[in-house]
């Protein structure tokens, strides 16, 4: 099942939170929701799954909208920050509680708290569980009833170092073996980057990206390391060609197309400057930086 948004906006009084977004999720693939704190990512989740309305525009599942759908908890599942439990119940009980809701089979409750690693806690109250276990449990009740859609919003906070390369690991079999369609956003970009088809990258409520990762680290000015032996020469050759530069120590950090890197090197040869690497420096994390500008809202590049 796809996901497309199109045209969509939403305002809270006199502020506008997104504005015109239009984003296109294939079937089967895991798109990386990423911007600083406010962008909007939460809010746009929050209307894919019909807990906030959109001002205008439509988000629509193979072309049907929400309401169209025949079996909505079927459809997908959500984690939207982290779900309210009930802390005198046992997971099992509160997993109970939505099935009987849904009219549906309580055998799958011990699948998906297989799936999450909590069947050894399944009859503890939540009034005992840690915040990690408590997200393990939020992403339960996400994958409850095997929905073709997976929408989850920070899905790793508070776990581990073990617990995310382990619900890493569950996110790319879903979507590469079971064909499911994942939406995720996520403030580790390094998380993202190992495992998301697609990548959309929103700042103050616009899409300012939106294709593959390798579309987007191909496009535009890209981050080089270059390690030379003249620091202040390699400065004044580095400036004169108008190319934007950090330094530390005998290592610059170098912003360039692709094209123009012969022409850089070959300056900083002509005035005799030994280069003992020049490589590229392509990663989500610089890529997000420099589209946004350093955006001084927390994204965690971790």
């Amino acid at each position: 099942m796809n996901i497309k948004f199109n045209n969509v906006n939403k305002t809270y009084g006199r502020k506008q939170v997104l504005q015109d977004i239009n984003i296109t999720i294939p079937e089967g693939k895991i798109y990386g929701f990423i911007g600083a704190n406010g962008a909007g990512k939460t809010t746009a989740m929050k209307i894919l799954t019909g807990l906030t309305p959109a001002s205008s525009g439509t988000v629509t599942f193979d072309e049907k909208e929400l309401n169209q759908l025949e079996n909505k908890a079927k459809a997908f599942g959500a984690f939207i920050s982290t779900p309210t439990y009930y802390k005198n119940l046992t997971a099992y009980e509160n997993l109970a509680i939505i099935q009987d809701v849904l009219e549906e089979p309580k055998d799958e409750i011990d699948r998906v708290l297989e799936i999450v690693g909590l069947t050894d806690a399944k009859n503890k109250t939540i009034a005992e569980y840690s915040f990690g276990m408590k997200q393990r449990l939020g992403l339960a009740f996400s994958f409850l009833n095997d929905p073709d859609i997976l929408i989850l919003d920070e899905p790793t906070n508070g776990l581990d170092p073990k617990g995310i390369v382990e619900i890493r690991e569950l996110l790319y079999s879903l979507s590469k073996e079971q064909g499911k369609t994942i939406f995720i956003s996520s403030h580790n970009i390094s998380e993202l980057e190992s495992i998301a088809d697609m990548i959309g990258i929103i700042q103050n409520g616009q899409l300012i990206f939106e294709g593959e990762l390798d579309e987007l680290y191909a496009g535009g000015e890209s981050s080089y390391l270059l390690e030379v032996d003249n620091i202040e020469q390699t400065e004044s050759v580095l400036s004169k060609e108008a190319i934007s530069f950090t330094n530390k120590e005998h290592k610059f950090q170098i912003k360039s197309s692709k094209q123009r890197i012969p022409e850089v090197i070959s300056a900083l040869m002509t005035h005799d400057i030994d280069i003992f690497e020049i490589t590229p420096n392509k990663n989500l994390e610089r890529i997000f930086l420099d589209l946004t500008d350093g955006d001084d809202g927390h994204v965690d590049t971790h």
